[in-house]
């Protein structure tokens, strides 16, 4: 399929947001685990600081639960209460100011003159939210769907109820994301297209074969066939694979260009159905119009929770 049939094709980008639209790894990842060191010493962490931080970084990609791995660590006398300091200062953060990845804001715009963008996010949603209103992106989608970090569901269940409630064709649907065990494989599983953007966290991780790969968001306009930006400072990218199921992951290398975020407006967007499964957690923090918060998953780029876990 080329691209100009898969501008036909599409009708829904989804994007993720950690590491994909922003360097989260740099910006977030870091300073959060540092603070939620600090929380858990301040719960009983028998441990310095800096102990229980690299005991953390350690573990960060290894274990499920990365709050309670370092809670036993340590044998702390309170290991549950160590372990909800450390998750709740890791996810319920202010992230400050944050920058989005070069010409996020632009790319975002032209997907939008032929397809529907929407973004799906998974963490808590207050921090998700601040996160999207510092980088300058409340107002760039059409709709945004934010996962709550205290369910069990992964994306792969979001998407599919998401599906069911948009009446939108699993093949009508490209998933952007920088997580191939994630929001890639999520999609390739549905029936879904899938791009991915390398970098960050789980850079190192490989890309399912037949999925095309790139450093910047910008390939999803060569995906599509749209038309690319143009700036005398940097090269235009180079066409992704014409083929829907290239042989080989090809990869896209692009330079890093700063940008500016830009201010917005939030959008109206229609709330999802209500999760059915009983295996949900704790219910999804109220989310003000626009957002559609839904029980499930992590946040992108960081570590899930066990069932039941409290909040974050």
């Amino acid at each position: 399929m080329n691209p100009s049939d898969r501008a036909r094709e599409i009708r829904v980008v989804v994007f993720d947001l950690d590491d994909t639209l922003y360097d989260c790894l740099t910006q977030c990842v870091g300073p959060a685990h540092r603070e939620a060191a600090k929380a858990m010493v301040e719960a009983g962490a028998r441990a310095t600081v800096d102990e229980v931080l690299d005991a953390r970084l350690a573990l960060a990609g290894l274990e499920r639960d990365v709050d309670s791995a370092v809670a036993a660590t340590f044998r702390s006398v309170q290991p549950v209460r160590v372990a909800e300091a450390g998750r709740r200062a890791f996810y319920d953060r202010d992230p400050g100011a944050l920058v989005p990845f070069p010409f996020v804001l632009e790319v975002l715009r032209r997907v939008r003159t032929a397809a529907r963008a929407v973004l799906l996010s998974s963490g808590h949603p207050p921090t998700q939210r601040r996160k999207l209103a510092s980088l300058g992106l409340s107002g760039a989608f059409d709709e945004v769907i934010l996962d709550d970090v205290l369910g069990r569901a992964a994306k792969e269940e979001v998407l599919r109820r998401w599906l069911e409630a948009s009446g939108v064709p699993a093949s009508a649907v490209l998933v952007v994301g920088d997580r191939p065990d994630n929001e890639i494989a999520a999609a390739l599983r549905i029936g879904m297209h899938a791009l991915r953007i390398r970098g960050g966290e789980f850079a190192t991780r490989p890309t399912p074969p037949g999925v095309p790969e790139a450093s910047d968001v910008r390939a999803v306009l060569a995906w599509m066939g749209l038309p690319p930006i143009v700036d005398a400072r940097v090269p235009a990218i180079p066409a992704v694979p014409g083929s829907a199921a290239p042989p080989e992951t090809e990869a896209l290398a692009l330079p890093a260009t700063a940008v500016a975020p830009a201010s917005t407006q939030p959008l109206d967007v229609p709330p999802l159905a209500p999760p059915t499964s009983p295996e949900r957690g704790e219910p999804a923090d109220a989310a003000p119009p626009g957002e559609a918060p839904v029980a499930g998953g992590v946040e992108d780029g960081d570590h899930p929770l066990p069932p039941g876990a409290p909040g974050s």
